[in-house]
């Protein structure tokens, strides 16, 4: 990722057309702020419309908590192998008070010891989709036990939304988080 200059490009704000203001408006007015991806997006307006609706339901009003999410995120960031979005996210996971041992185990690629059930449902979808592999009956069956079906439909959207992000800012050479 860090072969060469940064890919990104801003837009000038007096270049922004009148439907990129407002993707911009909706997601700093869904989230509270611009998420850099957003700024790749926002060069195809009709994606980043389309885009930020689902972007910010998964964010604010998902049935997994931040902390389960965030788990999620850089589960799929390591898959990817973005730097960018794994080491914001490992971030945004250290604030949602995961213990700093499991941290390093998601960071070594270790199987980390998860504290909630919930937490090892996601590990576990995560794990069959990383070895390209269809859950197994146990996992898809303790998944929809714990998260409920609505958290797996989320979880499998979560994977696919959190695909885009870590490939969009892979692809850009997003510089690393200050």
């Amino acid at each position: 990722m860090t072969d060469g200059p940064a890919r990104y490009e801003d837009i000038p704000e007096d270049k922004l057309s009148d439907s990129q203001k407002e993707v911009l408006q909706k997601v700093t007015a869904g989230r509270g702020r611009v998420p850099t991806p957003f700024k790749v997006w926002l060069h195809s307006p009709k994606l980043s419309h389309a885009i930020e609706h689902l972007g910010t339901m998964l964010n604010k009003q998902s049935t997994l908590t931040e902390r389960e999410f965030e788990l999620a995120i850089v589960l799929i960031a390591q898959h990817w192998e973005s730097p960018f979005v794994i080491e914001s996210h490992i971030r945004f996971l250290r604030a949602t008070g995961f213990p700093e041992p499991v941290l390093q185990q998601l960071a070594a690629r270790q199987k980390p010891d998860l504290e909630t059930e919930r937490e090892q449902a996601i590990y576990d979808v995560f794990k069959a989709f990383d070895r390209k592999d269809i859950a197994s009956d146990a996992v898809f069956a303790h998944a929809v036990k714990v998260l409920g079906r609505d958290g797996l439909a989320e979880l499998i959207a979560f994977l696919g939304y959190y695909t885009a992000v870590a490939m969009a800012m892979k692809i850009h050479r997003q510089p690393m988080p200050a």
